[in-house]
């Protein structure tokens, strides 16, 4: 006879395999709840910046001869879930009522035990305690971890927005161990042309939806200035990618704040290098094969000189719009400029490198938008004659 010990056991574990089926865990479907759209107190006489007038022949060079450009080649060419532990309900040990049985004696000789549970119409009493048998009396239960809750949405590379210009679809990871430059508030990748404020489509550059995932690419985006890259497939490119940061509300703080108070948002080196530049809007940071560049941050407030050795992490300035007098955004404009085999020190995008930087500083997923996501109402036809040198 199955002892009485080896018996309840099963029971027991059989009534905890039943209660699993009830437990649910974090992320179980559907999908993080959307940001609601906040509406910012714009001040009287605000605008968004005006679209520029005069064509700058080439705005990311400034003709001088920089004393601070230490170690770039070719400055003209380079220029540029916690998991969640469910503990499974157990049966209150009081449910069970036996009268007087021992530790390690035989069960009583009765047809019934007042577990609650019918006892088994058969039981072989050839098997011993603890060898395998025919009877399932417990059932292994393969419960699949749950994928992590997506912490924000991209859309594909190379998919800029429609009427903007072509975009490299082809794309790799071309620095992928990176720190995102951006120390800790939110960010937006984004056209700084198309999207409100920018000039071609109109409205303010504070507005809330300027503030939204998902991600949009825009390495390749149509520019005035003849400014190219080999990875993208027309010339006269923007060869960088655009980043909105913070919020709406925080967009009307620093245009509230003297130009040279703004320090809200923190920008850092995105690997261990060299202050290889400072620029009249721009700092560069050489590591090995690659140089990262910064453009538009407080050129008033930064925290590097050139010639200065900085590690991953480490602050360099804050976000801005300093752009050597001509009008733009508040944003950082960041670029890759990696030697390669096949073309030298090229321009490269830099889209998916700050995908993972961002997924990394975030502890969790991005979410691939497959279908094109146009922003609305926004006109995305360039004006004839309408010189765009952002």
């Amino acid at each position: 006879m199955l002892n009485l010990r080896t018996y309840l056991v099963c029971v027991l574990a059989g009534l905890t395999l039943a209660a699993c089926d009830v437990i649910r865990f974090p992320g179980d479907g559907g999908s993080p709840p959307e940001t609601p759209e906040v509406s910012p107190e714009l001040p009287d006489g605000a605008p968004g910046p005006p679209p520029p007038t005069e064509e700058v022949e080439d705005p990311y060079s400034t003709g001088e001869t920089d004393e601070t450009d230490v170690v770039d080649p070719a400055p003209d060419e380079v220029d540029t879930e916690a998991e969640t532990e469910t503990e499974a309900p157990t049966t209150p040990t009081d449910t069970i009522s036996i009268d007087e049985v021992e530790t390690g004696t035989a069960p009583p000789e009765t047809d019934e035990i007042e577990t609650g549970v019918e006892t088994p119409a058969e039981i072989d009493t050839d098997t011993e305690a603890g060898t395998d048998t025919d009877t399932d009396a417990t059932e292994v239960v393969d419960i699949a971890t749950p994928a992590p809750t997506s912490v924000f949405s991209y859309n594909a590379p190379g998919r800029l927005l429609p009427g903007s210009g072509g975009g490299d679809t082809d794309q790799v990871v071309h620095a992928p161990d990176i720190v995102f430059p951006i120390k800790s508030a939110p960010t937006y990748l984004q056209s700084m042309v198309f999207t409100y404020g920018g000039g071609v489509g109109g409205g303010d550059q504070c507005d809330a939806r300027n503030y939204e995932y998902p991600w949009r690419d825009n390495f390749c985006e149509k520019r005035s200035a003849n400014r190219n890259s080999p990875f993208c497939p027309t010339a006269r490119i923007h060869q960088g990618q655009d980043i909105r940061v913070g919020t709406a509300a925080d967009c009307n703080t620093l245009r509230r704040a003297d130009a040279a108070d703004r320090a809200l948002h923190e920008v850092v080196a995105v690997e261990d290098g060299i202050i290889s530049n400072v620029g009249t809007y721009s700092v560069n940071v050489r590591a090995g094969g690659h140089i990262y560049k910064y453009m538009h941050m407080n050129m008033k407030k930064l925290k590097v000189t050139a010639g200065q050795t900085v590690t991953a992490g480490q602050t360099l300035g804050y976000v801005s719009n300093d752009f050597g007098g001509t009008p733009t955004t508040f944003h950082l404009h960041f670029e890759i400029v990696e030697n390669t085999a096949e073309n030298g020190w090229s321009h490269v995008p830099p889209y998916l490198s700050l995908v993972e930087a961002y997924e990394r500083r975030e502890n969790g997923p991005g979410e691939l938008i497959e279908a094109n996501v146009a922003v609305a109402s926004a006109p995305l036809v360039i004006p004839e004659g309408f010189i765009i040198v952002e």
